[in-house]
């Protein structure tokens, strides 16, 4: 396994303007990531996360090419918003998803997760994902066809309230059904539609093209501000890896023994200093691996 950081880890330091993308490749080597996979809001100025382009952004990516030239970190992937449940708008959707495929092979990424609907939706009924369901599926189809023709693996991930949950990805997989799509398996973010970390990443992880790791605190009642709602009224706020209530050595142990051997990115969205929470987090994720290989 390649161990690397996502930008997203960094975001609250990209954004005040006090860590630099030059400074982010730097901490990088300096810390032995392997790789890094970029949220592509994470570069947006602060408070321009919604419909941010990358592509559009031809300095920021020169920046990125020349940092990641430099220090012999490349990039592995990039993770983009998407919403398909709007049929008005959802080819110029693909073809904006399409411009990121184009992306990563420029960047010599061979990964690319998309969403389907934006974050934040939360499904209503089920009777509104049956309807929304062919929609998604066919636009992750033409999206995967067309990667296939440019060396990218596409996927979607157990991101948000809507498409996340290990039945409705694999659901999901087996409609689009195309050898270039795949799933990126986050083990934390199954919390957010309730649905247990463990099972649900064992189940996914034969599927597999990337893979998140995460830790969270969880409570059943509201502690105060800056936790996030599940689906189902539980409470969860993001932690250190390691220092959280998910059991993040098992999660490690299920993952090492399905034979998944791709990138692994480290995803830090808690409430310590950025850099303290991704180098420690970073070191913890090392030694837990070291501890399961013997």
């Amino acid at each position: 396994m390649k161990l690397g950081m996502s930008s997203y880890s960094f975001r609250p330091i990209l954004a005040d303007g006090s860590l630099t993308i030059e400074g982010l490749f730097d901490w990088l080597k300096a810390n032995g990531a392997e790789h890094l996979e970029i949220a592509t809001f994470s570069f947006a100025e602060a408070g321009k996360e919604p419909g941010y382009d990358l592509t559009a952004e031809e300095e920021i990516i020169e920046r990125i090419e020349a940092a990641a030239a430099r220090t012999g970190v490349p990039v592995s992937g990039l993770c983009m918003a998407a919403n398909f449940i709007a049929p008005a708008e959802r080819q110029a959707q693909i073809e904006t998803v399409k411009r990121h495929v184009d992306l990563c092979k420029r960047l010599g990424a061979k990964f690319l997760r998309h969403d389907v609907v934006p974050w934040a939706y939360r499904l209503t009924d089920t009777a509104e994902f049956e309807r929304e369901f062919p929609g998604i599926a066919a636009a992750c189809r033409e999206i995967a066809d067309y990667a296939a023709t440019q060396g990218v693996v596409t996927s979607v991930e157990d991101h948000g309230f809507f498409m996340n949950s290990s039945e409705r990805l694999r659901r999901l997989l087996h409609a689009v059904d195309h050898p270039n799509f795949r799933l990126t398996v986050d083990v934390g973010n199954f919390l957010c539609v309730d649905d247990e970390p463990h099972v649900a990443t064992r189940a996914c992880l034969p599927h597999a093209g990337f893979v998140h790791v995460k830790d969270f605190y969880l409570r059943n009642f509201e502690p105060g501000p800056g936790w996030l709602k599940t689906y189902g009224g539980q409470y969860i706020r993001g932690s250190i890896f390691g220092f959280g209530d998910l059991d993040t050595h098992e999660l490690l142990n299920s993952i090492v023994a399905s034979g998944y051997d791709g990138f692994v990115s480290l995803e830090y969205e808690g409430g310590e200093p950025s850099l303290q929470g991704c180098e420690v987090g970073l070191v913890n994720l090392r030694r837990m691996l070291d501890e399961i290989r013997g």
